[in-house]
């Protein structure tokens, strides 16, 4: 009997919950975050990884801190919802820190994923896209972008600017990328909330018709 893309993606969350592949971030976490969101949905926009002070708190992507509230402020404004046509998720599952190596006490500092954190934690994202089969995906911010466009489209440019990124089309026989500034992005002053928002409402428009 078929599983289901709800049961897949059931089966899907609770390994991830249990995922020990990389021995430092198992140990270092406070708790993994699946994606979530609708089983079939249209739209998949993708974060990096969970902000300690933030999902990783909730266990819930894209929750508990302001850029996590951004997020949500915006798909509510174009009427985008995780209930119905849009699903949630990360790059790496779980927010990188480093081991100490001399046991210490001491609060394990955070890092950017490291190589193998990508190379481990990607077959669970390409598992979510293949479950979903979303038309659309949203990238948010440089360093997922560019792992993304490599992974899923062998673009290997190395880009080091945002704003040459920022909401250009990119098509595989499977689906639609769009880049997108990373709503850390705001808080830095890269871009404005309110030209975060009209963007956004302007690559709803591409939701629609796709």
């Amino acid at each position: 009997m078929p599983i289901s893309p709800k049961k897949s993606l059931t089966n899907l969350c609770e390994e991830i919950k249990f995922c020990k592949k990389c021995l430092d971030l198992s140990s270092t976490r406070k708790q993994p975050v699946p994606g979530t969101g609708a089983a079939s949905a249209k739209l998949i926009i993708i974060g990096y990884y969970p902000s300690d002070k933030g999902a990783e708190i909730d266990g819930i992507p894209f929750t508990h801190d302001q850029e996590g509230m951004l997020i949500r402020k915006v798909l509510k404004e174009v009427g985008l919802s995780t209930d119905k046509d849009t699903f949630l998720t990360y790059l790496v599952k779980c927010t990188p820190r480093k081991l100490k190596k001399d046991n210490s006490r001491q609060k394990p500092d955070l890092i950017k994923p490291l190589p193998e954190h990508i190379a481990n934690c990607i077959t669970y994202l390409t598992e979510e896209i293949s479950i979903i089969t979303p038309h659309l995906i949203i990238s948010l911010g440089l360093s997922a972008t560019k792992i993304i466009l490599e992974r899923f489209f062998s673009i290997e440019k190395n880009y080091n600017d945002m704003s040459r990124l920022h909401m250009r089309l990119f098509e595989n026989p499977s689906f639609k990328l769009v880049p997108f500034y990373h709503p850390k992005d705001v808080t830095k002053g890269l871009i404005t909330e309110e030209k975060y928002l009209s963007d956004f409402k302007t690559l709803s428009r591409l939701f629609t018709i796709i």
